[in-house]
């Protein structure tokens, strides 16, 4: 079984090949001895934290049905770093745990008070002490030894860490389909994991070493029980938990006129469109309208919507007959009451603070579009798409985006990270085309004036659950059908966008089409297409 184990600043990644096993157990040595610091069902990596500062050394079993079925070599390697954690013990003392360095007397935390910079604060014969923080926020750490005279001579040193983060900002449990719940939180900070546990029990109900995973569906608990949800990183010596929630039972909001309108086509999606209404339920933004629209479903779809749609005023159910997606964004974008519209769709996921934060952003900023990286999931994780090289949170030209849009490294057309101005999306709806995103986004953005960015991923195109998607199927078509398909696109946001931005639609519809066009048999169909609108003959 092949290992890597990879160094990333102050933490190390294990990885490994796969061999079918139930789950992988992880050893690291510990003065001298291997010890196991992990199990791993669901991943093929793991990363550790506060890894001893010299030698050290690490291998990992694979096992199936409780018998070791693989074991991957010894791997050797040298870590030079000092790391630093903490977690918030209560409101006023902050608790810090370090990489041990062998053969140090002790170490002593600093902390920067700014006019003066970085002060020792404090001393610990241990690789752990807890402080009483005031208003510094920057600390770091380093070991020593000290001479015969009690002199301090410094080993290393920790990079800066800010305290702000490592807190659950926001846990809710809801009204999940069937009459089971939904848990969600959202978490700001760096954590390996997470564990679920009711009020009163010592062992979870629930572990994930998903560092980014935000939800867990409850099947089968009383309504009237509380949770509690601990945040962890992974060491050598186990698991240290940086972070607990308050406890939290189910909740219930009262919904006013809806501020934006959140729509999610549906098609035949009866096995995992739950998961996706649960998530944008569990917005922390109060007054969303969700609006599901029934693309003609011939499975259980509806019946699902139709629960939802009894037990929660703000979502609304659309049915219509089979059109495709972009006719049935248009259905609910026709329907929208709210001021702003997002849109997403009926096997993806987003993150809880997703609407508040774009909301609070573009109404800040007074803008038409507020945008944001996605996350991408797929079976090897996340993924981070669409990550703009924008200043944050401050309105900038759409011209600035048109400069930059289908060049090398900015390809994605994403239609589910944006929050749009209402009146905007209803005056220049999809076209019914294939390529409905290609098709539409530059063609809504051109009709922009003003956009804003935040640098967070909060949408997640999750590949995982289904990976077979209508682009999947549009790449397999032959490639006449193909070329005509992307060319209809092309000439939409040609055609259809703002005149004043003609320039900038013909020199994106270029670079895409050159994109297309060195993976094409029909290279020289494309280039003709690219002249030809170039002259306007189009």
């Amino acid at each position: 079984m092949d290992l890597n184990v990879e160094i990333k600043g102050s933490k190390i990644i294990v990885s490994w090949v796969p061999s079918g096993a139930d789950y992988y157990r992880i050893f690291c040595k510990r003065d001298g001895v291997f010890c196991e610091c992990a199990k791993i069902y669901d991943n093929n990596h793991i990363r550790f934290s506060l890894v001893p500062y010299g030698d050290n050394e690490c291998f990992v079993q694979a096992v199936k049905d409780g018998v070791v079925i693989d074991e991957s070599r010894k791997h050797q390697f040298k870590f030079d770093e000092i790391d630093l954690i903490y977690r918030h013990e209560n409101n006023e003392e902050v608790k810090f745990f370090c990489s041990k360095y062998n053969g140090a007397d002790g170490y002593r935390l600093y902390r920067d008070e700014k006019e003066v910079g970085f002060n020792g604060y404090k001393n610990s014969d241990k690789n752990f002490l807890t402080v009483t923080t005031g208003s510094e926020t920057d600390f770091k750490i380093k070991p020593f030894v000290k001479d015969d005279n009690g002199k301090r001579n410094f080993l290393a040193s920790s990079s800066a860490i800010d305290v702000t983060g490592n807190k659950f900002e926001n846990i809710t449990i809801y009204k999940s389909y069937n009459y089971n719940l939904f848990l969600s939180w959202n978490f700001s900070g760096d954590a390996d994991g997470f564990l679920v546990y009711t009020q009163n029990s010592e062992k979870p109900i629930f572990e994930t070493n998903d560092g980014l995973r935000h939800y867990l569906p409850l099947f089968d608990y009383k309504s009237s029980l509380k949770f509690i949800v601990k945040a962890f990183v992974n060491t050598i010596e186990g698991r240290v938990i940086i972070a607990e929630s308050d406890k939290i039972s189910l909740g219930l909001r009262r919904y006013k006129k809806p501020e934006v309108s959140l729509i999610i086509p549906a098609y035949n999606a009866e096995d995992y469109i739950a998961r996706s209404i649960d998530s944008a339920l569990a917005s922390d933004f109060d007054n969303l309208e969700i609006i599901i629209v029934n693309d003609g479903c011939t499975d259980d779809t509806q019946k699902i919507i139709d629960w939802y749609a009894k037990n929660y005023p703000n979502i609304v159910s659309i049915i219509k007959e089979n059109g495709g997606v972009a006719d049935a964004r248009n259905k609910g974008i026709e329907a929208a009451q709210g001021k702003y519209i997002a849109f997403m769709d009926n096997d993806d996921l987003m993150r809880p603070d997703m609407i508040g934060k774009l909301y609070k952003s573009i109404v800040k900023n007074d803008c038409d579009v507020a945008i944001a990286p996605l996350y991408r999931i797929t079976d090897n994780g996340y993924t981070v798409h669409c990550n703009l090289p924008f200043m944050e949170d401050i309105p900038l030209d759409i011209d600035k985006y048109f400069e930059i849009m289908y060049t090398p490294g900015y390809y994605n057309c994403a239609i589910w990270n944006k929050l749009y101005k209402a009146s905007i999306v209803k005056e220049h709806p999809l076209g019914l085309l294939k390529y409905e995103d290609v098709s539409w986004t530059p063609c809504i953005l051109s009709y922009a004036k003003k956009f804003c960015f935040l640098k967070t991923p909060f949408y997640e195109w999750d590949r995982k659950t289904r990976p077979q998607t209508f682009g999947d199927v549009l790449a397999k078509m032959p490639d006449e059908d193909l070329f005509e398909n992307r060319k209809q696109a092309m000439l939409f946001f040609v055609n259809n966008g703002n005149p004043e931005k003609i320039d900038y639609l013909k020199t994106v519809a270029k670079r895409r089409l050159m994109r297309y066009a060195k993976k094409s048999p029909l290279k020289d169909k494309y280039e003709e297409l690219i002249e030809q609108i170039e002259a306007g003959k189009y």
